[in-house]
């Protein structure tokens, strides 16, 4: 049975592939070594809570309750139309928007980048013509580790990251998630709204 909401309340939500626990305890362990870059740095940093760790296909912003329930009924249609799948951390560190002056530091996805892709694309193709529907400039697959707010030199910095090496661990994509994202001042919380299997195993 399904909850009844006010229609005039609304929920921060994303649509996001949630990772495992070997993975994000791992991550966890790549943050700790960019932190501790920001003495010799001379820079301020924010790290990705490890609980919040995850792969985000899609934020929709503030939705209500009849706009939650058209994301569902999308997103139960996409998730047939693919079966679970393999993804790989890939070996190096990213940057949002560039070397020169990074904001966001993360790590891509190597195998199975081209699936979340068309996942993607999917949800995009569906939800256009909606009214919340918030258009993206580009898309790339990633896990954010840390926002930097403060940098006096990008290139030391970037020098430290570029000896950080990354296993390539795996973890099978089972479910597609729509999220919620409760601001606070400790941070966000996030929570699952609607959990939505892919299609088939994969063997």
């Amino acid at each position: 049975m399904r909850e009844c909401h006010n229609i005039n309340s609304t929920k921060r939500t994303f649509i996001a592939i949630n990772l495992n626990r070997e993975i994000k305890d791992y991550i966890f362990k790549i943050q700790e070594e960019v932190g501790q870059l920001s003495k010799s740095c001379d820079m301020k940093i924010k790290l990705v809570e490890r609980e919040n760790l995850h792969i985000s296909l899609k934020f929709l912003g503030d939705l209500n309750s009849g706009e939650i329930e058209k994301t569902i009924n999308v997103l139960q249609k996409i998730v047939h139309n693919y079966d679970q799948f393999t993804i790989d951390l890939a070996k190096k560190i990213g940057f949002f928007p560039n070397l020169i002056r990074p904001r966001v530091v993360w790590i891509g996805i190597a195998k199975g980048n081209d699936i979340i892709v068309k996942i993607y694309k999917s949800i995009e193709n569906e939800l256009k013509s909606e009214s919340f529907y918030q258009k993206d400039n580009q898309f790339t697959s990633h896990i954010t580790l840390a926002r930097i707010k403060y940098l006096r030199n990008p290139k030391k910095f970037n020098e430290y990251v570029e000896n950080i090496q990354i296993s390539s661990l795996s973890q099978k994509v089972k479910t597609i998630d729509l999220m919620e994202s409760k601001l606070t001042r400790e941070g966000p919380i996030y929570n699952i709204i609607s959990s939505f299997p892919l299609a088939k195993e994969e063997y």
